[in-house]
């Protein structure tokens, strides 16, 4: 598989070198990440993990917060090339249900990172880069099929699937006892849904979706304990 070609911010690719090194320092933050949470892991103890200066971190990123959303930007990358790999033979909007429901199961089965997922959709600027991600996402599974959408629609539809997976997320943590399984689904029929699926349509991928479950346990176990840039 051809090496994704990376670029900085103000768009020049980066040399070998220079990836190697943005990638070490992303994959030693996601390790601390998945260990300690957002709130403990600061840039310091990225230092001390992956051996690089700190005036080299600051050199890719511009803080905690940015390397964070540089981190689950690429989650999101390495989840859709997942379900790419594992249902290549299934339709635009199961796929598009399945990174949902790959995301939601990651949520309920590790504290830590539910914690940490927290805090990046309570920040504003990784909440963004969360829905501009989703968006290319929903671009590139539904251009020129009959649920394409206008680059507002996109968004709009993105923004509300979204902000309804902060509102799973949130529930996770309420004191009050609720059936947090059919909030998840009511999510993922949201989702369709806003794309213009039919109920059955919604049904069929819906009760697809619940009986893959293990394939959604794998993959995001793969995810959280995986480097994240090899």
């Amino acid at each position: 598989m051809a090496r994704r070609v990376l670029k900085s911010e103000d768009g020049t690719i980066m040399s070998d070198h220079a990836t190697l090194i943005r990638g070490r320092i992303m994959n030693s933050a996601k390790e601390l990440l998945a260990k300690e949470g957002y709130s403990k892991t600061t840039i310091r103890k990225i230092v001390e993990h992956s051996g690089v200066l700190t005036g080299s971190i600051y050199y890719f990123f511009k803080n905690k917060e940015d390397i964070f959303r540089a981190i689950l930007l690429e989650l999101v990358r390495d989840c859709i090339n997942k379900i790419n790999k594992n249902c290549c033979d299934e339709s635009p909007l199961f796929k598009y249900a399945a990174v949902c429901q790959v995301e939601l199961k990651v949520l309920a089965d590790y504290r830590i990172v539910r914690e940490t997922y927290l805090e990046g959709y309570n920040s504003t600027i990784i909440f963004e880069g969360m829905v501009a991600q989703f968006v290319e996402m929903a671009r590139g599974l539904f251009d020129d099929t009959e649920y394409e959408c206008s680059d507002e629609g996109y968004y709009q539809n993105t923004l509300m699937v979204k902000g309804a997976m902060h509102a799973c997320l949130s529930e996770m943590f309420f004191r009050r006892e609720v059936d947090s399984a059919r909030t998840r689904e009511s999510l993922l029929r949201l989702a369709l849904g806003v794309f213009g699926a039919k109920e059955a349509e919604i049904n069929g991928i819906v009760e697809k979706i619940r009986s893959m479950n293990d394939t959604w346990e794998r993959i995001g176990k793969e995810m959280v304990e995986h480097p994240l840039v090899k």
